[in-house]
């Protein structure tokens, strides 16, 4: 028998010999199968041992019904397994007793356990990943920065990937001027693709990623030269960092609405156009400011919105496509 669990081609016609002519020796069967004395007592055996073929004191072998051989050979190690099943199944009942016990006393303990900080890079990806492999409902992500799809990023990227493989639920906020960053852009699109519902706001705070409403992901900055990550247990800091990812979410904008549909379909607002129509004539920021009663700041904020949302690299690429696309007179 092969490890497959198949019978040699010998083996077989050894047997239907049998079927056919039983009483036959070994010296008989070799002759009749015209195969070496040797291979023809190796495959007897083979046989013997599945129970498919038995030998009297004379030396003379008969075949075995199949069925008698099986129930003969598994019989008693099919009742071991279902011994030992039972037994398995008796213990994992046992073991699932003091579930409740284990849960309530690390309900109790919480407090003291509430924060651990791990700052060796290897052991902050094995953390990452282990949060990806064992979340089970939704995973929220804040992603602040220009270009989420570099480099360093690259095991967080897999572990995002992974997650959605699972068919977790997840929610990533980015910023809008990911949107400039042409190598963000596909990066962005495969997350929507893959499943992740992304949304872009104007500002972000630290990163953070909070796992099934449980634990909170938070990196701390710097710090001797060193950087780390605090995996916080404590249900109030987890619900509050939950909260304030909720508001963020309401006020951002859906990936789709910001780069989806042709750029002359995304409405510009009367401000927003008429800042556009100011920079088209050259004026500068300040004197836009002063011209429509807005801080300057007020002003870069939709210059910089208006290049990410039709992606932009510059201001002055923004300006020939708020001409093209007729976005230097408002929709209204």
């Amino acid at each position: 028998m092969t490890d497959a669990g198949t019978i040699a081609e010998i083996d077989l016609l050894l047997y239907e010999s049998l079927i056919d002519a039983p009483g036959m020796t070994v010296d008989e069967l070799a002759r009749g199968l015209s195969r070496a004395r040797a291979d023809v007592c190796a495959a007897v055996e083979r046989l013997t041992e599945l129970g498919l073929i038995r030998q009297d004191s004379e030396g003379a072998h008969q075949a075995v019904d199949p069925a008698l051989a099986e129930s003969q050979a598994l019989g008693a190690e099919e009742y071991e397994l279902s011994t030992r099943r039972v037994a398995m199944e008796a213990k994992r009942s046992a073991i699932r007793q003091v579930g409740p016990q284990w849960a309530a006393a690390m309900r109790r303990n919480i407090a003291a356990n509430a924060v651990d900080v791990v700052y060796d890079p290897e052991a902050i990806a094995n953390v990452l990943m282990h949060y990806a492999e064992t979340c089970v409902r939704e995973v929220l992500s804040v992603r602040p920065g220009r270009n989420p799809a570099r480099s360093s990023d690259a095991r967080s990227n897999s572990a995002n990937a992974y997650t959605l493989k699972r068919g977790v639920k997840m929610r990533i906020l980015y910023q809008q001027s990911a949107l400039r960053d042409r190598s963000s852009r596909p990066y962005l699109r495969d997350l929507a693709e893959r499943g992740a519902q992304v949304r872009l706001a104007n500002t972000l705070p630290g990163r953070s990623l909070v796992v099934d409403s449980e634990v909170a992901l938070l990196p701390i900055p710097h710090r001797d030269l060193r950087s780390g990550l605090a995996v916080v247990r404590e249900p109030n800091v987890v619900a509050w960092v939950e909260a304030t990812f909720e508001q963020l979410w309401g006020e951002s904008t859906p990936l789709d609405v910001a780069v989806g549909g042709k750029r002359g379909e995304q409405p510009v607002d009367p401000t927003r156009a008429a800042i556009l129509r100011l920079m088209g004539e050259g004026e500068k920021d300040e004197a836009i400011s002063r011209k429509l009663s807005i801080s300057v700041r007020t002003c870069r904020r939709h210059i910089a919105d208006y290049m990410a949302q039709v992606g932009a690299n510059s201001r002055f690429q923004a300006g020939v496509i708020a001409a093209r696309e007729g976005h230097l007179d408002p929709i209204v």
